[in-house]
């Protein structure tokens, strides 16, 4: 059985609450309405999206059931894999400025430029 590090079980947990954020965005509940659905606080639904509380296996299905959505779509695909994916940097992207935007994505872009500067 491979090894799992405790970072990488925190990044599972964040990797979960930011799909838990973006279907109840999907759903146009706010954290409030998500909390009483499912016997939270709002306090502990914001923890739960920001990976900080770690849920129970009865909880996630409540959470998929309320946000009418498979529970197998709140699991992100690579579940121990560091960091995030230019789609998931995407997906973060999508309500923020445009001036965020284009830094980020100039950022990442010298970040994949080759010597010759070409992106890759």
């Amino acid at each position: 059985m491979p090894e799992v590090r405790d970072a990488e079980i925190d990044g599972f947990y964040v990797a979960v609450g930011d799909k838990v954020r973006s279907a109840r965005h999907e759903a146009r509940l706010s954290q409030s309405m998500l909390a009483r659905r499912i016997g939270f606080t709002r306090s502990s639904v914001a923890n739960l999206e920001a990976g900080r509380q770690h849920i129970t296996l009865h909880f996630f299905v409540l959470i998929a059931q309320a946000l009418d959505v498979e529970a197998g779509e709140l699991l992100p695909k690579d579940p121990f894999v560091d960091g995030y994916s230019l789609d998931e940097i995407g997906e973060h992207l999508a309500d923020t400025p445009g001036t965020t935007q284009d830094f980020v994505r100039g950022a990442v872009a010298q970040l994949v430029a080759d010597s010759d500067g070409k992106v890759q």
